[in-house]
């Protein structure tokens, strides 16, 4: 039988906890929770105040990152930035690539 070494042991199980972590560590701005997003055609009264382009992690330990997960993220992480000029609604404008989304930020009536 093989001897397990402990930093064998402490290796395994924090690789394990890591793959095997589901949880998202993007976390929405209390202030953020009033921005929307929302489509093109519901921003046609909105004003553009620019856009926002955000980044996560795609890839763990070269494995790639659940499509969905990383979208959630990106929007968090969009909605956050959206409050720093005073918006409350984001569109994305693009594809998840590389785990970047850009974001077309407006303020909206």
């Amino acid at each position: 039988m093989k001897k397990v070494t402990p930093s064998k042991f402490i290796i395994s199980v924090s690789l394990f906890a890591l793959l095997g972590s589901g949880c998202s560590f993007v976390e929405l701005k209390p202030e953020a929770d009033t921005v929307k997003t929302l489509t093109a055609d519901q921003v046609a009264d909105c004003n553009s105040v620019g856009t926002t382009t955000t980044k996560v992690i795609d890839e763990v330990l070269l494995i790639s990152r659940n499509e969905e997960t990383m979208a959630e993220e990106l929007e968090i992480l969009a909605r956050n930035e959206a409050i720093k000029s005073g918006a409350n609604a984001i569109v994305p404008i693009s594809e998840i690539e590389d785990g970047q989304r850009t974001f077309k930020v407006y303020i909206c009536p």
